[in-house]
């Protein structure tokens, strides 16, 4: 005892207790300071045994003890069993002072130390009889030791507070709401490990299961996983911890009738030490934190309320980013539905304005609901123009619904209906229309509106004539032949080019090029048709000023996806000021895409080379297009412009393709030439007059 603590024997009580309060206000460490005090409250009560008892915040349980008596018992009993420790400070908790204890070595008074903020601990005399001012003395007294236990532990708390935000900005430093799943785990259980000073830290959290089993993750010396799942919320103390929503510091786990190894360790790890700590987030329990084996000893109370408050922010972070996957996924499937129905409507969008035939739709008042572009081209004018209006106005320029009306007779008797019908639209010879009535049938069997579809029969009808004449049977046949065989070019054009369109668009948007490329693709197939037809007899094409080098780009740009995915590299070099021809466009991008497939054809599996230039020479444009393939033999090169005549293998050519070609070039005023070494490749020179 210090000279400051010597008791004044003429000190009233009153000023005892001023006395105790400067000693416990001291700048002695809080154990110094207890133990003065202690001293201080034995003598002026003549006890020759005191013990105060209370709960470090560092580690361990502190016991300031004086004197002997019985309470020496108790202090060995105390510093031997932690549970009876934990129970003696449970039940002080409830007495009001001055309690009588008693066990077989004797008896002792206990006093709780009392604070503004709680319980702080407990104080254990030797049995006295004491008097009213001697109980009021210690009333005052345990107050006071109280509020110094009590400023002890909120100065630590404050210290341990920053030094909790301090290690709250370093577990999530890096850490962001975008990094998910397993590498977020590691991060968070790896720093926890490393702040916590243990041997290993887990994670446990609730599964999609429907019996909310727990999955637990565990990192201990190594940097592997170590899995345990199937845990049943309960099982062990981790499941106690979850349905309790409350920690645990277990520091002699074995004594634990809840410990399960299995469970609440992990394989290979002798646990020593435990903490848990439930993981919060909106009131709801989404798991568990748990730390094994502290390398200096047990876990404390400030590891606890330290790992209390990092486990709040882990599980709201781990539940923000739950909501954000399930976000993730919730948009993904919006998105996938969304863009399926901006696909299917592209999809039928292009397959409506693009179909040959006519195509519309009319309801019960004649008014147009739908117009293809085909249909809107014959009334020439815009589909949208028309939509609302009166079909016979708006298409026939007719005042009331024309005779014999195909859609009412389909109203009338909700069938499909079909007639053929002579219409002279324009020009000279008229046309052949094959026009059917489709009901849309509602659930009660009422047609609110019918499908008009129309198609132009009249050269199929012509073609049909024509069959009958027997001396035309074998032409017809070859021509069906060409016909097959040069429709597979451009048709082939279009699916790259929609398959191009479906991998390289934003969800979002459609790309008017691609759709022109689809577009120029459809019109060639059906100007593929016209040609062959011309083989057979001479037909008018149409004419106009044409951009050569524009018209080898264009068949470069259907054809690009071919390129691409036989892997043969082309180049183009185009002169530059080449003048205008007069010629069909059409047809010599029939014949450019021709040549650039047969040149790809020759290439076979080595690695292909295809060349194009444009040059003019005088009053001549010239067109050479070479390929690095195998070759023509010399007796074939003679040939390959002669109908039905292929160098390809059977089954793979029909022998139009070059035939046709050779005869548009021809009609153009110009020459095609052939030059081949076998194992070197082919070279085409187009010859083209410059006027």
């Amino acid at each position: 005892m210090t000279s400051s603590a010597k008791l004044d024997k003429g000190r009233s009580w009153e000023e005892s207790v001023e006395a105790l309060a400067g000693m416990l206000a001291s700048q002695d460490p809080l154990k110094s300071a207890l133990k003065i005090g202690l001293g201080f409250i034995l003598e002026k009560l003549h006890l020759d045994g005191g013990l105060i008892l209370a709960p470090e915040w560092n580690n361990g349980n502190p016991l300031i003890f004086l004197g002997s008596g019985h309470v020496r018992h108790w202090e060995n009993q105390i510093r031997s069993s932690g549970s009876f420790l934990s129970s003696l400070l449970h039940r002080a908790s409830e007495l009001t002072g001055g309690e009588i204890i008693s066990d077989s070595a004797g008896k002792v008074i206990i006093f709780p130390l009392i604070s503004a903020d709680g319980n702080q601990g407990l104080l254990l005399t030797n049995l006295h009889d004491f008097s009213r001012e001697e109980r009021d003395f210690l009333e005052a007294a345990t107050f006071l030791f109280g509020q110094r236990i009590s400023t002890y532990y909120n100065q630590l708390r404050m210290v341990q507070y920053r030094k909790g935000l301090d290690l709250i900005s370093q577990i999530f430093a890096g850490l962001n709401i975008m990094t998910a799943g397993e590498e977020l785990e590691t991060k968070l259980v790896r720093k926890l490990r490393e702040i916590f000073n243990c041997q290993a830290a887990s994670i446990a959290l609730n599964s999609e299961n429907p019996e909310s089993l727990l999955i637990k993750k565990s990192l201990a010396d190594g940097e592997e996983w170590i899995y345990q799942v199937s845990i049943k919320p309960g099982e062990g103390l981790l499941g106690q911890c979850m349905t309790d929503r409350s920690s645990l510091v277990i520091n002699q786990p074995e004594l634990e009738s809840r410990f399960d190894p299995d469970i609440d360790a992990i394989p290979g790890v002798e646990a020593s030490s435990l903490l848990f700590v439930p993981l919060t987030a909106s009131d709801q329990v989404t798991g568990v934190v748990e730390l094994i084996n502290h390398k200096e000893g047990g876990f404390t109370r400030g590891d606890q309320e330290l790992l209390e408050k990092l486990a709040e922010s882990i599980a709201h972070l781990l539940r923000n980013i739950q909501m954000t996957e399930q976000l993730k996924v919730m948009n993904a499937h919006l998105e996938a539905s969304r863009w399926e129905l901006v696909r299917s409507r592209n999809t039928l969008r292009s397959l409506f304005d693009n179909l040959p035939d006519s195509f519309y739709i009319i309801d019960r008042k004649y008014r147009l609901v739908a117009v293809n572009m085909a249909r809107a081209k014959r009334a020439n004018c815009e589909p949208r123009s028309i939509i609302n209006h009166l079909c016979y106005e708006a298409l026939y320029q007719r005042k009331e619904p024309c005779p014999n009306c195909l859609v009412a007779e389909t109203f009338y008797n909700h069938n499909i209906t079909n007639r053929t019908e002579r219409v002279w639209e324009s020009g000279e010879n008229p046309l052949e229309w094959d026009i059917t009535a489709y009901p849309i049938l509602e659930e009660d069997g009422e047609v609110p509106q019918v499908i008009i579809f129309e198609r132009d029969v009249t050269e199929k009808n012509l073609m049909g004539a024509i069959l009958i004449q027997s001396e035309k049977m074998a032409a017809v046949g070859q021509l069906a032949a060409g016909i097959a065989h040069e429709i597979n070019n451009p048709l082939t054009v279009v699916l790259a080019n929609a398959q191009l369109l479906e991998r390289s668009l934003p969800k979002e948007s459609d790309d008017a090029e691609a759709v022109d490329l689809i577009s120029r693709a459809g019109t060639r197939a059906l100007q593929v048709v016209r040609n062959l037809l011309n083989f057979a007899r001479k037909e008018q094409s149409e004419v106009k000023p044409t951009d050569i080098n524009q018209s080898l780009q264009t068949a470069l740009d259907m054809l690009r996806h071919e390129f691409m995915q036989r892997s043969v590299e082309y180049t183009f070099e185009p002169a530059a000021n080449l003048p205008m021809i007069m010629a069909s466009q059409e047809n010599l991008s029939g014949v450019w895409v021709n040549i650039l497939i047969n040149a790809m054809d020759a290439t076979g599996d080595r690695e292909g080379k295809v060349k194009i230039v444009t040059q003019q020479s005088g009053s001549e444009i010239r067109i050479i297009i070479s390929d690095n393939g195998h070759g023509i033999e010399a007796e074939r090169l003679k040939r390959i412009f002669d109908p039905f005549y292929t160098t390809k293998e059977v089954g793979k050519g029909t022998g139009l393709g070059l035939s046709i070609c050779h005869r548009v070039i021809k009609q153009h005023g110009g020459n095609i030439l052939v030059d081949s070494k076998v194992g070197v490749g082919t070279t085409f020179t187009i010859i083209l007059p410059a006027y």
